[in-house]
Parts: structure tokens; C-alpha cells; sequence
């Protein structure tokens, strides 16, 4: 089957709309969430594992503001969750909270992922948010251009023939963007190979085309119907290839991308989609050492993970608003029972929680000069 396949079959099905939560109103709700689940006023330690991006600053006001203290650092660059860090969190108070988040700009005018004003720069320009998500895509997205253009279909006699450079199949290269040739080029049935060239360029080679893509443009509509190669485009879809990276490039975020960055260069809006994926991936792992830890036994415990929306400034707005789309949060009770609340009935439980906070406190009034 070559047809594209959705980041939720491989994952989970993160849902963005009709699970959004203003970050004001989210951070009242979730306060008054903990209390529900017997925490105690005035004895909760929250925790973030954000990104370090100026962007993140309401968020972090916010959780300061309703749990009534500035929140302990669990996080690295990205959003990445620090295990390393659980102990500490845990010798610094009764009650428990974790917040982690990755998170992504939107621009509200041009309906955008991924780009966030920088009101701080001399021109006031934009740039990508979050930067580590978008460093770790820009090579996978700069491959994948290349082989949308380099891979080149034509009709030929009646005979739909497809180019492919070199560089894309050649295991010469130890590192970039690889076809999966067996879905894209006639395979000999009896040897079960693929067939040999029509023809070799200098720097490519022509083969017939394999009736699996055959009938996937067929069903995609898509034109080949002159002697004219043409660019496979958007029609190289995430199963026609696979990337190969030398493991010296791998990073924490590259971990968790890595697997997945066919359906991420494909979809929409990638640096949304590799947000999400990491909200994901991330919740599994942290979920996984927090219940190992035992600095955290005996304690009552919530740790919640969602993908934090930064809407990109006006022209001196400071500020501007930030929303939460939850994905699914641990609760752990002193006791030691423990539930695990999926997105869906999460966002439910916080949708019944009220929308103020009768214990936040002023911060003018908390800070003076």
C-alpha cells in the first residue's frame, strides 16, 4: 500500500481541535484539578519541562501566579523532559506537579505553524519556533526537497518511465534521503529484483515504473501524460523512502524524530507535527522513570503533558496569549495508586473544573521593589 499514511496510526490520534485551552484559564482549571486529587494549598511544588524560548515566559508566570511558587526546571532545549532531575523536585515539598510541554509559534494573520515574532530583534523580524525542533528538521526537509525534485516521472511510448538520481539509492552514501525502490520500479518476477534500466545517465538512471505507483497516481490523479519528465512533487509520499543518519548526529530530540520524519516532511505543517510527536514520545518516557523513582513514592503526584501554542506578538505585546492542548496526565496518590487519563477524558476532567482560582496570588503585590 503506498498511500500516505497519518501520524495517528503510527501514534496516537493527538487531537488539536475542540481540545484547546487558553493558558490562563488552563492553569486555573488544572490548579483547581490537583486540589481534587487531595493535594494541599500552599504545599504543591510545580515543576515545568519547557523549552528555554523567551516564548515560554507567560506559561511559566501563569504557573507561578495560580500554584503560588516559581516553578522548578525540569526541562531541556525542545521541551525535552530531564529524569535526571526527579529526585531533587521531590525533596522540595508535599504535593507534586510536572507540566511538560513542547510547543510551536503560530501567526494568528497568515494562519501559520512553527514562526513566532521576535519583537526584541532590530527589525522586529520572525523566526522559527521552537529553534531546536526546527534546527533538527531542516536537513530531513532539505532531503526531502531534493528528492521531490530529482525524482522524475514521464510517458514514454505508453509506458510511464521514472528517473531517479543516483545519490537516492546508492548505498554509497552512508547518510540522506533513500527510495524504497521496490515500491517505485517494475520488480522481475522471477528474480524478484528490480528490473534493470532503460536507461543510465551521468548522474541517474530510468526505470519502468512499478504498477503499484501506476495505480496510486491513477487514484491521486495525478497527470503524466507527455514525454516531459516531471517532478514526483508531493506524490512522494512517507513509505517511498526512509532517511539513514550517521548516529553521531543524534541528540535527544533527534531520538524521538528521527524514526517518524517521513510522515513529519510530509505532512502540513511539519514543525506542528514534530511537536506533537514529541509531547508523545515524551509523556511515554517520562511517565516510565517518574513511576521508577522513588524519591516520588509515597508522594501525591501529577504529571501532565500537552503542546503549548505561543501566538506570535503584535507590535508591543509583550505578552501575547498562549493556549495548551492537552495529551494525557499520570496521577499518582500517596497511597500509591496511580491512573493514567487519556487526552480525551483529560480534557474533560479540566473542562469541569471551575475557571477561577480563588487561591492565585498577586504578583505586584508579591514582588516589591
Amino acid at each position: 500500500m503506498i498511500k500516505n499514511l497519518k501520524l495517528r496510526s503510527i501514534l496516537g490520534d493527538f487531537l488539536i481541535e475542540d481540545h484547546t485551552i487558553e493558558y490562563n484559564q488552563f492553569m486555573a482549571q488544572f490548579y483547581n484539578f490537583c486540589i481534587k486529587q487531595d493535594m494541599e494549598a500552599g504545599k504543591i511544588v510545580p515543576s515545568r519541562a519547557f523549552c528555554s524560548d523567551e516564548s515560554q515566559g507567560l506559561p511559566i508566570i501563569l504557573m507561578s501566579k495560580h500554584f503560588g511558587a516559581f516553578p522548578f526546571d525540569h526541562g531541556l532545549v525542545g521541551g525535552i523532559m530531564a529524569h535526571g532531575r526527579h529526585a531533587p523536585h521531590a525533596s522540595h515539598g508535599k504535593d507534586m506537579v510536572i507540566i511538560q510541554a513542547s510547543h510551536v509559534g503560530f501567526d494568528p494573520k497568515t494562519e501559520r505553524f512553527g514562526i513566532y515574532r521576535r519583537l526584541q530583534t532590530e527589525d522586529q523580524k520572525f523566526s522559527s519556533n521552537c529553534g531546536k525542533i526546527h534546527a533538527t528538521l531542516e536537513w530531513y526537509l532539505e532531503e526531502y526537497e531534493f528528492a521531490q525534485q530529482n525524482t522524475l516521472l514521464q510517458m514514454v511510448d505508453g509506458q510511464i518511465q521514472i528517473t531517479i538520481d543516483k545519490q537516492l539509492f546508492d548505498q554509497d552514501y552512508n547518510e540522506g534521503l533513500f527510495l524504497n525502490l521496490e515500491a517505485l520500479i517494475e520488480q522481475d518476477q522471477e528474480t524478484g529484483e528490480h528490473v534493470k534500466p532503460i536507461k543510465i545517465l551521468s548522474t541517474s538512471r530510468v526505470y519502468p515504473a512499478s504498477n503499484a505507483l501506476i495505480e496510486f497516481f491513477k487514484e491521486e490523479k495525478f497527470n503524466i501524460s507527455s514525454a516531459q519528465a516531471k517532478p514526483i512533487g508531493k506524490n512522494l509520499q512517507p513509505t517511498l523512502f526512509h532517511f539513514e543518519r550517521n548516529e553521531s548526529d543524534f541528540n535527544f530530540m533527534l531520538n524521538n524524530l528521527h524514526e517518524y520524519m517521513p510522515w513529519v516532511v510530509t505532512s502540513g505543517n511539519p514543525m506542528l507535527s514534530a511537536a506533537e510527536i514529541n509531547v508523545q514520545l515524551e509523556f511515554d518516557k517520562a511517565y516510565r522513570s517518574i513511576v521508577r523513582e522513588e524519591s516520588y513514592h509515597g508522594k501525591n503526584l501529577i504529571y501532565i503533558s500537552g503542546l503549548n501554542i505561543d501566538y506570535s506578538p503584535e507590535e508591543n505585546e509583550n505578552f501575547p496569549p498562549s493556549q495548551f492542548v492537552p495529551w494525557a496526565a499520570y496521577i499518582q496518590k500517596a497511597d500509591g495508586s496511580h491512573t493514567i487519563l487519556e487526552q480525551d477524558e483529560l480534557y474533560e476532567a479540566l473542562m469541569r473544573c471551575p475557571e477561577t482560582n480563588t487561591d492565585q496570588i498577586n504578583l505586584d503585590d508579591m514582588i516589591t521593589d
